[in-house]
């Protein structure tokens, strides 16, 4: 588990210094922690770097302007996990920050002397914020490496008198449970939050036996909207799915809150929120509970519903569920726990196996790979819009995981997988054999020869049936020359680029050719049982691409037919290259 995180670590700071060679192992740490949980966005966490000499004990200062917070970051990348962090370090940190908060402008300014003008400006910046404008301030010390109980306390006492004020530190442990989020897709961390309970009553369970705390409270439907008016789409970022629009379910909770906003409580599942840690506090007749880094698993479409009418009278039902895990153990419980939960309660909106395989790590990861080629890969269902939220338009290409899923199944396993049905390729074994860990470029290599196929396979119907079979033998051919590093990125490149076709203008012969082969396969194979089959039976047969594969190798005619327009392909993307 050690070994993983830190392989992890290192290859998303190593992929950073790649991009930005003159930083430090230190910098690169701070601004792959400020992009992963703070502003997913790379060019905002480099832009807030301070780190060097004069930086004031401040690595980096990041303004988040639309929750109202200036985050200042102190960050040591230690290759090993048990160096312990000095004291004098974390609380001149914190000292820091309560000088923002603090000091008269004269005192200010003794401290920023000597320092280095991007801090010197960051600093300034920030305290203006926070005097002038009320943004609130965070202080986060993040290390690999450990913090003391003790140290931690004090740096809190900093400024533990501040409403609008916190100090956090990220040691090792914690930088191991935020590597699960953000390797599952649920980073950035939503901030902690109050539920404000309505009426008295609250159910609190505490099992000893798993350590997980549950609460049931009653809120106001409006201040549920507002969760996703604040927060946002990562607020659901462990949900297994998008918005789903006006769907019918979506449309009747709409009419119950218009027309009998009294009964919502009664006909609606309410919400199923988890967290990493959960108070309840309370405030003369006031109940509220902070909660910490929650996510929304069941009632998205809920939440988003009540937040299209800020002022409905709605009252919904919420059970939260605090869930450690600090201990191995603890993470196995998570996650099967989780997975458990969202597939016994998200049934009002009818789930799939796929839906059910959203977030699974390999989804997450490969939807992170493709972004930094400029594809989106819609994980999730969801709609148009949900999709630009998510970052769609900033894209050149769209993918969704039933077609990667579909073209991986036809050219790795047997195409008669495929026309068992989608959810039968995210089955257990079925699923890992398609999804298997490869780069994002092998699986992009995939996706874009079942592309040609699949657009040959609409311009002649009978060919339709057999499309499966010919990305499969296609591949079969093709694949091997097709993955060297030389012509697979080449070829992406290619196929990418419109006014760039003529170079691939021998495969869409090579596919026509395997579409002939394969129709007069079934020609002389149709007849079974001394009767007829059609293509839509006759494609479907087990372990019929075996018996196609080893008839095209012994028929000379397709075979060398194939074997030309193969050579010229790839000498023409070979020439392709040298013509950029």
């Amino acid at each position: 588990m050690i070994n993983d995180f830190f392989k992890d670590l290192q290859k998303e700071i190593l992929e950073i210094r790649d991009r930005t060679p003159k930083l430090s192992p230190d910098n690169a740490f701070v601004a792959w922690f400020l992009k992963a949980f703070i502003t997913e966005d790379e060019k905002q966490a480099l832009d807030s770097l301070t780190g060097g000499p004069g930086d004031k004990s401040s690595d980096a200062i990041f303004f988040d302007h639309d929750n109202r917070i200036v985050f200042i970051v102190q960050g040591k990348f230690r290759l090993n996990n048990n160096v312990i962090e000095p004291r004098s370090s974390i609380i001149e940190f914190a000292d820091l920050a309560r000088s923002i908060l603090t000091e008269s402008k004269e005192a200010f300014e003794a401290i920023l002397n000597k320092a280095n003008p991007k801090a010197a400006t960051l600093i300034t910046d920030s305290r203006k914020l926070i005097h002038q404008r009320d943004y609130q301030l965070v202080a986060k010390y993040v290390t690999t490496g450990k913090i003391s109980e003790t140290n931690k306390e004090e740096g809190e006492s900093r400024l533990e008198d501040f409403e609008t004020a916190r100090f956090e530190t990220c040691a090792f442990k914690d930088l191991m449970k935020l590597m699960q989020d953000y390797m599952e897709g649920a980073a950035p961390p939503v901030p902690t939050i109050s539920l404000n309970v309505q009426g008295t009553e609250v159910f609190n369970r505490i099992d000893r036996n798993t350590k997980i705390t549950s609460w049931i409270i009653t809120m106001k439907g409006a201040e549920v909207g507002k969760l996703y008016t604040d927060l946002g789409i990562r607020l659901f970022a462990r949900n297994i799915r998008g918005y789903l629009g006006n769907t019918e379910i979506n449309k009747g909770m709409k009419s119950t809150m218009e027309s009998e906003p009294e009964y919502f409580w009664y006909y609606n599942n309410g919400i199923t929120i988890v967290c990493d840690d959960a108070k309840q506090i309370k405030r003369g007749s006031s109940n509220i509970i902070k909660v910490t880094n929650a996510q929304i698993i069941n009632g998205q479409q809920t939440t988003r519903t009540l937040a299209m009418a800020p002022k409905n009278n709605a009252e919904v039902l919420v059970k939260l569920i605090e869930i450690p895990r600090a201990e191995e153990i603890h993470k196995t419980q998570y996650h099967h726990l989780i997975g458990e939960i969202v597939s016994a309660t998200n049934w009002q909106n009818a789930i799939s196996q796929a839906d059910l395989r959203s977030n699974d790590p390999e989804q997450v990861r490969i939807e992170k790979e493709f972004r930094k080629l400029s594809y989106f890969y819609i994980r999730k269902r969801m709609n148009k819009s949900e999709a630009v939220k998510y970052g769609a338009d900033k894209c050149n290409f769209k993918i969704k995981k039933e077609d990667l899923a579909r073209a991986c199944a036809a050219c790795l396993s047997d195409p008669y997988e495929v026309r068992l049905g989608l959810n039968r390729l995210f089955e257990d074994n079925a699923y890992s054999k398609i999804f298997d860990r490869r780069i994002a470029s092998d699986y992009l290599l995939i996706y874009w020869l079942h592309r040609f196929v699949e657009y040959w396979s609409k311009g002649i119907n009978r060919y339709a049936y057999a499309k499966w079979h010919v990305l499969n033998l296609l591949w079969h051919q093709l694949g091997s020359e097709l993955k060297k590093i030389s012509v697979r990125d080449q070829f992406r490149f290619l196929a990418e680029r419109k006014n760039l076709y003529h170079y691939l203008e021998p495969l869409d012969k090579i596919v026509k050719e395997a579409f002939r082969f394969s129709s007069a396969y079934y020609s002389a194979n149709k007849k079974i049982d001394g009767k007829n089959q059609e293509p839509i039976d006759f494609f479907k047969h087990k372990d019929l691409h075996k018996s196609m594969i080893k008839a095209f190798q012994t028929n000379e005619k397709y075979n060398k037919n194939i074997e030309r327009y193969s050579k010229i392909l790839f000498d023409s993307i070979l020439k392709s290259a040298q013509d950029r």
